[in-house]
């Protein structure tokens, strides 16, 4: 009989994000980004005019969203249960660029 144990720590079941910030974006090119990119600021580029999210008569809507979690908290758990939406390979394989995603899916269904 051997004994079996696991090393590590317990994590918080909920946890409050600190620093919450959104912006609800209206845009038209899902290929250009809504904000500044990491590689985009190492390389001093900037955002091209139009591309910034601030096209009145956009077809599509993006939120951005930025907070703070404690430590052993994932971001990617927070925005699955922000967004209520499955974040499985299959669901992801069938959303499209074009129009509104959930309608796309029923389309395929």
């Amino acid at each position: 009989n051997k004994e079996l144990t696991l090393g590590g720590d317990y994590r918080k079941l909920i946890c409050k994000p600190n620093d919450v910030e959104w912006q609800i974006k209206r845009y038209n090119n899902p290929f250009q980004p809504l904000i500044q990119t990491d590689l985009m600021k190492v390389t001093n580029e900037d955002l091209l005019k139009g591309d910034q999210g601030e096209e009145a008569d956009g077809k599509l809507f993006g939120m951005v969203i930025g907070f703070t979690l404690p430590p052993s908290a994932y971001a990617t758990v927070a925005l699955r249960e922000l967004m209520k939406r499955p974040t499985d390979r299959e669901y992801q394989k069938m959303l499209m660029l074009e129009g509104r995603c959930e309608q796309n899916l029923k389309k395929k269904g």
